[in-house]
């Protein structure tokens, strides 16, 4: 009987359990997520399309600062600004302090907008 125990423990200890993150977290971290995803839900309301989601990525940036960005203009560290690439794609950017050849941070990503295309007249394909 002994022996069983002991294998119990070790399975306790070497086995992966799964444990839901919900249970690790206090009201205060859970008021921060549920605020955290009304915004996002706001996002996903407003930005149903590509095109929307640039035009309410521009809304969101220039309450934060940004200003589009012009060619040839002057810009200083700290300077915030965007190029809205027609409307499907956007860029932003934060000058940092340091000279370029110090390095630099670029963060990446992509449109994805939840949506579902309808065919009005779906073609169906011979099962045989």
């Amino acid at each position: 009987m002994s022996e069983d125990k002991e294998l119990k423990q070790w399975k306790e200890k070497l086995f992966y359990q799964p444990k839901n993150g919900y249970d690790r977290i206090d009201a205060e971290q859970a008021g921060e997520i549920f605020a955290y995803a009304e915004g996002y839900k706001q996002f996903l309301n407003a930005a149903r399309t590509e095109r929307e989601a640039v035009k309410e990525a521009i809304r969101m940036a220039e309450a934060e600062g940004f200003v589009p960005y012009t060619f040839g203009m002057e810009l200083q560290p700290g300077s915030k600004v965007y190029v809205n690439n027609r409307g499907k794609a956007l860029m932003l950017a934060v000058l940092g302090q340091q000279p370029l050849d110090h390095g630099c941070v670029i963060a990446g990503a992509h449109i994805d907008s939840p949506r579902l295309d309808l065919k009005q007249t779906p073609m169906y394909e011979d099962s045989e």
